[in-house]
């Protein structure tokens, strides 16, 4: 039997999978649940007969980056299928979702099918990948064939919040015992995931004066200066389109840089209908594209805010950064990269192109640590909204894909 054949026969055990991490809510923020989810991955990978071994972070470290660590433990697992080879792999896949809101089709957590289709939050993002990657190891013993490969897995926390407690924990504490790493997203269908654009996240504090709103001469009104400080940001906007400032992908298409404004944003306590708002708190959300650098991406914001606070009187705003990550781009050309693209040529009869996502992903703390990667998982809709969910003949090549990679690709 191959491993196509055993896949396809036994779609029903994967959805069956797959529901049962949908209906744990791993919602991030703040990190609920995680220790049972991770106690699921660990049975899981223990009835493989892979080696286990769940990495906590410690309170101290995770208090760094966190403000919750003490309630809200930071787990990680990770499971080895040594078979003996001279290469090892490392699949990441991160088990974090984000929060639920809206009016859903079906409950969020439910991982209802319909039709081709299983929904509930993380059923695209990324728990698909998950349930894709321990069926295809199950499918290679099933099949009785001996990966090219050791097989190391990662299923790690916080990737919605960045990642730092999660993937790059793993990292940095030199658990990762491999030569290439599969990060099982940013990348699907016909297209593989060379990396990822970087983000800057940054939270703005328009700052005013508190006034009766008779008399709104006597306060300033942060609301208006902020209107007056997104004017200068849309112009910088504008200034992203220019042919300039693209990078060009390997399909020949234009990719460029984006800014958006206000993802979140409030007031303070005591404002009313009849107050001058004292101060307006909205964030920026800056991708960056492959060519360009972080540093320099976030010199340029803080040069357009403090123009503008210069320009505009009584215009005052703090600027804090969140997170910041640099752009992440791997080469189509290496070993890793070629083989991984036969595998998606042998199950989907058509040569993939690479392309680096839009998002961001865990990738680039394996690639910075000097590991070869890319990016590859199930296509669904709905990720980070209502209605997420997975296409079921995809979360099944997908499955088929990275069986194949396992039994199939010398490195």
């Amino acid at each position: 039997m191959s491993v196509q054949t055993y896949i396809k026969d036994n779609q029903a055990a994967l959805c069956i999978l797959l529901k049962e991490l949908v209906r744990i809510p791993t919602v991030n923020p703040p990190g609920n649940n995680y220790a049972e989810i991770v106690a699921l991955l660990e049975v899981k990978c223990r009835t493989l007969g892979m080696q286990t071994q769940i990495v906590q972070v410690p309170t101290a470290r995770a208090e760094q980056v966190i403000s919750n660590a003490e309630s809200h433990p930071r787990l990680n697992l990770i499971a080895r299928w040594d078979v003996g080879a001279e290469k090892t792999v490392h699949f990441n896949a991160h088990y974090d979702v984000v929060p639920v809101a809206g009016d859903w089709r079906f409950k969020p957590f439910s991982g209802e099918i319909n039709g081709e289709w299983l929904y509930g939050r993380g059923a695209d993002d990324m728990k698909d990948a998950i349930a894709a990657l321990l069926f295809a190891i199950t499918a290679v013993q099933e099949a009785g064939i001996k990966p090219q490969f050791n097989v190391e897995c990662s299923f790690t926390c916080d990737e919605e919040t960045g990642g730092e407690l999660g993937a790059g924990y793993i990292v940095e504490q030199g658990l990762v015992n491999a030569d290439y790493v599969v990060n099982c997203e940013g990348g699907g269908g016909m297209n593989i995931g060379n990396g990822h654009n970087g983000v800057l996240w940054l939270e703005i504090a328009v700052n005013g004066k508190a006034a009766h709103g008779s008399q709104p001469d006597k306060g300033i009104n942060a609301f208006e200066k902020t209107a007056e400080l997104v004017t200068t940001l849309q112009r910088l906007k504008q200034e992203f389109t220019l042919p300039e400032r693209a990078f060009m992908l390997t399909d020949g298409t234009e990719r460029h840089p984006t800014l958006n404004i206000g993802g979140t944003f409030q007031g303070s306590a005591g404002d009313k209908v009849n107050t001058v708002p004292a101060q307006v708190t909205f964030s920026i959300d800056r991708r960056i594209i492959p060519n360009e650098k972080l540093r320099l991406a976030e010199l340029e914001l803080r040069e357009a805010i403090a123009s503008a606070c210069e320009y505009y009187p009584d215009l005052n705003a703090d600027v804090r950064a969140i997170l910041r990550i640099e752009p992440c781009l791997t080469e189509s050309t290496s070993p890793l990269s070629q083989a991984f693209a036969e595998a998606v040529r042998i199950v989907r009869f058509n040569q993939p192109q690479f392309k680096p996502t839009t998002g961001f992903t865990d990738l680039h703390f394996f690639v910075n640590s000097g590991l070869q990667g890319i990016g590859y998982g199930p296509r669904g809709e709905g990720g980070h909204a209502i209605n997420e969910r997975v296409h079921i003949p995809d979360l099944v090549r997908t499955a088929a894909i990275y069986a194949t990679f396992m039994t199939r690709s010398a490195l």
